[in-house]
């Protein structure tokens, strides 16, 4: 296989959000940068499609910013993009009413403090599903929890670490993550990207497209990454001083990537974590009919004008039981999601399976007949991260006993390989802000070595 003659400062694999924001920070400290990214474009797991017949842009993949302490939204506002800011209002559907959903982070809250107290009183980390199947938790608590951490984490309960969740071990909680408000950028996540991508040093860097990397052969300062092209045929291996991996770890679970020599206490870090499945299907109606104040008057009563538009929607039981609309933008979109268990069962199945089953469930949580609803259906979206090859799964969460997990996947390797991603962030795990902080964490460590 032919060799590249110019060899790097730093070999970065993968151009998501750590890849690209590690590979800004490079560059413009003044080191010379390759990026390989497998797929045709730039942004990983955040996938946008415009639709000039939507008025919204699509997210196919990751689509919110979690507080304003997020790093996502600190960049969107340094790239200038318009950033939204979204109701924190949830309603549960159940038997055609919805009901505000009032308290439930002080449920989520109180579990984890459970979980802290378990945690001191046992000595062990356990599975969450240990604490949901105990008896001090009641069967109707039980199934909001369940359907949260499925949701939320795209976990199953039997392989979530309780210690992960715990408040005294992670020094945060799910409430605020979001008390600070959720926000997604007007324009698309896919903006971001392109910002983080136009913003490299053009003279230091280079982005190489449908660029499978596939060996990792590497001895202190030096490594080369063989690679191959989208129809499989070998390209000329690339050779760099140091190396930044920020592949999924599904792929590197899978072997996907080959390292030689061979890197055990990473395979120990990738033992402690899992990979989330995800169904997301995004539909486009001909109107915006829950929008009609009759339609809400119905499902809530009295208290419906006091309550606004319809923003987040939870049906416990239903097979995708997590509905949202575009607000603060008012269009004709809704986006199902469920995680976990009920995901995979969807996937499973083809296309318009799934569509099928969506359409069920959704007439379930509003009260409208499925007929009506395919009656008013323009078009669906969504994406199959399971069955992508370049993610095999939507995004990260820690194992029962795999605490250190993340932090140990980052370490560096012997000055020469380094690694960054959501995985290895652990308070942030399976965000866009882990991976984009995991990046320019990594972007420091190079710097500390290579300056």
């Amino acid at each position: 296989m032919a060799h590249d003659r110019k060899r790097v400062d730093v070999l970065i694999l993968g151009a998501g959000a750590a890849g690209l924001a590690a590979a800004r920070d490079l560059s413009h400290a003044g080191l010379s940068v390759t990026i390989i990214e497998a797929r045709p474009r730039v942004g990983g797991r955040i996938l946008t499609q415009h639709d000039s017949r939507s008025p919204v842009p699509l997210e196919l993949g990751a689509e919110f910013i979690h507080g304003e302490g997020a790093e996502t939204l600190s960049l969107a506002q340094a790239a200038g993009l318009a950033v939204l800011e979204l109701p924190d209002t949830h309603e549960l559907a159940a038997g055609g009413a919805f009901k505000p959903l009032d308290g439930f982070w002080e449920l989520v809250d109180r579990m984890n403090h459970d979980l802290a107290r378990r945690l001191a009183r046992l000595g062990r980390d356990f599975p969450v599903s240990e604490y949901l199947d105990s008896p001090s938790v009641p069967p109707a608590r039980r199934g909001m929890l369940r359907d949260f951490l499925q949701g939320f984490y795209a976990a199953h309960p039997d392989r979530l670490s309780a210690q992960s969740l715990a408040v005294e071990a992670r020094g945060t909680t799910e409430r605020d993550e979001v008390s600070g408000g959720q926000f997604r950028i007007a324009n698309g996540g896919d903006a971001l990207m392109k910002w983080l991508r136009d913003g490299l040093d053009p003279d230091r860097t280079e982005l190489r497209l449908s660029t499978v990397a596939q060996t990792v052969d590497w001895k202190r300062g030096e490594v080369r990454v063989g690679c191959r092209g989208a129809d499989r045929a070998p390209l000329a291996t690339v050779t760099a001083r140091t190396a930044l991996i920020t592949l999924p770890i599904a792929v590197l679970k899978a072997g996907m990537l080959r390292f030689d020599p061979a890197l055990p206490a990473k395979q120990r870090a990738l033992a402690g974590l899992e990979t989330g499945q995800v169904f997301k299907i995004v539909l486009r109606f001909r109107e915006a009919f829950w929008d009609d104040a009759e339609f809400l008057r119905e499902r809530r009563g009295p208290s419906s004008r006091d309550r606004g538009a319809l923003n987040f929607v939870h049906g416990h039981g239903a097979e995708v039981p997590t509905w949202w609309t575009t607000l603060p933008v008012r269009s004709p979109v809704l986006v199902g999601y469920v995680g976990a268990v009920a995901a995979e069962d969807i996937l499973a199945e083809e296309p318009p399976s799934r569509l099928e089953r969506t359409l069920v469930a959704l007439s379930e949580i509003l009260a409208v007949p499925r007929r009506e609803l395919e009656d008013q259906l323009d078009a669906s979206a969504s994406h199959d991260w399971h069955a992508d090859p370049f993610a095999l799964g939507a995004y990260s969460y820690i194992g029962v006993g795999g605490i250190g997990a993340p932090r140990a996947l980052g370490r560096p390797v012997d000055g020469t390989l380094f690694f960054a991603g959501e995985a290895t962030d652990g308070p942030q795990i399976g965000t866009v802000a882990g991976a984009l902080a995991s990046g320019r964490r990594a972007a420091r460590e190079v710097l500390r070595v290579l300056k």
